[in-house]
């Protein structure tokens, strides 16, 4: 596994290193049957992950036990408006490297859209209706994926001075909403992936003015686009690493002259960037 595969699989999900470590506190009255029957596993699954257990019926109120994961057979999702692959990886506890092995037509790149559908693939879910408490690793990813926390990356370092922001402006005698902000910065400035992702697009897109442009798709999500790019330095589909050079720093497309266009969008709604720093 290389180091951009591994540190996208810890930002999205780490949800199969959850599964195996997820545990319950026993209350009074609870019974063996009764805490798997809740958590949707058998007996002889409970006392197989709790030896303490495999002599005994008897279970003492505050012990902590550990639940296996239960077995969840292969299905179908249908996509709903706003949702990518790692927000539906996420739904089923898969890494995203998973759902893409059972979805080839996307390990390129492709964007999915509201009707299409995606296959699930059998798996092994957290323990169920237990009330399992989190682990480390299931911390961990809560953390990463913090709307205020420094998985948000500004893309340009040493550069903040601002042409336009966020809102309605006037361009070429014409008032419209910028999605965005215009950040100023030299031809030829590396730009940087805000946070791990997968890029959506790689291109250049002069019909909406884009110019050359990288999409990238986050955990929970987010979008990011990075417009008006001299160059791009990340191929469609790849995975990438936050901070990664990802493209340098033009004027190409709709555009009065160097800068990065760096547009957020959650669930591709416009959202103003500036809100997540």
């Amino acid at each position: 596994m290389n180091n951009v595969f591994r540190a996208l699989c810890c930002a999205l999900l780490l949800c199969g290193a959850a599964q195996a470590a997820s545990s319950y506190r026993v209350k009074a009255g609870d019974t063996l049957s009764g805490i798997a029957a809740r958590a949707g596993v058998g007996v002889a699954q409970l006392r197989a992950a709790n030896p303490s257990l495999k002599n005994t019926t008897r279970i003492q109120a505050g012990a902590v036990l550990t639940l296996p994961g239960r077995s969840v057979a292969a299905t179908k999702h249908h996509v709903k408006a706003g949702e990518n692959l790692t927000t539906i990886a996420r739904q089923y506890s898969l890494t995203l490297a998973q759902l893409l092995r059972v979805n080839p037509a996307y390990a390129s790149g492709k964007s999915v859209w509201a009707g299409a559908v995606i296959n699930i693939p059998a798996r092994s879910a957290p323990a169920s209706g237990a009330q399992a408490s989190r682990t480390p690793a299931a911390t961990l990813r809560t953390a990463s994926t913090s709307r205020h926390s420094s998985a948000w990356l500004w893309p340009l370092t040493g550069y903040r001075q601002l042409s336009s922001d966020y809102g309605r402006r006037v361009l070429d005698g014409e008032e419209e909403m910028h999605y965005g902000v215009d950040i100023v910065a030299p031809t030829g400035t590396v730009v940087r992936a805000a946070r791990a992702g997968r890029v959506l697009e790689s291109r250049p897109d002069f019909d909406r003015g884009w110019g050359w442009t990288v999409v990238i798709e986050h955990p929970d999500g987010w979008i990011t686009r990075y417009a008006h790019l001299s160059v791009t330095l990340i191929r469609q589909g790849a995975l990438v690493e936050g901070g990664q050079a990802i493209g340098r720093v033009g004027s190409t497309g709709r555009s009065t002259g160097p800068h990065l266009h760096f547009g957020t969008y959650l669930k591709w709604v416009p959202r103003d960037p500036l809100s997540l720093y």
